[in-house]
């Protein structure tokens, strides 16, 4: 029931009638689409995940071990930053700051999730020019 409670909450903050509603809709818009854009880096870490825990450590190595690591974790954290903005906005306004310190912090957190999500992708991009981890994603038909 307080989880129902939660969500609606979140959806009335997005759908307000007031002339806010305009940002918000649109703020909740773009992280939507970012959630949805990266949901297909989970399902590349499940499979990714399953034929490293399913092959033997001898074959791999450390080398494997370690871009797989960068890899994992950074694949990870656009779809969750994105997730996490949806909810963390209406944190924000729904503070005891003022007017003036949420907008602030709302610029602050916007740019600093763009920052993670853009530097964890081109890690991850960049983890994936290993070799090791090229070799690996083609024998297990992992589409990248």
């Amino acid at each position: 029931m307080a989880e129902e409670e939660k969500q609606e909450n979140i959806w009335k903050f997005y759908f307000q009638s007031r002339w806010q509603t305009a940002l918000t809709v649109h703020y909740l818009v773009a992280v939507a689409y970012l959630v949805l854009f990266f949901i297909g880096n989970l399902w590349i870490f499940f499979k990714f995940a399953f034929f490293s825990l399913i092959t033997s450590a001898r074959q791999l190595g450390l080398e494997f071990a370690l871009w797989a690591i960068i890899f994992e974790l950074t694949v990870m954290v656009p779809f969750f930053t994105s997730w996490y903005a949806i909810f963390l906005l209406p944190q924000i306004w729904r503070s005891r700051y003022t007017k003036m310190q949420k907008t602030w912090i709302t610029i602050l957190m916007i740019v600093v999730f763009i920052l993670i999500i853009v530097i964890t992708d081109t890690i991850a991009r960049f983890a994936l020019d290993s070799e090791v981890l090229r070799e690996f994603a083609d024998i297990h038909k992992i589409k990248l």
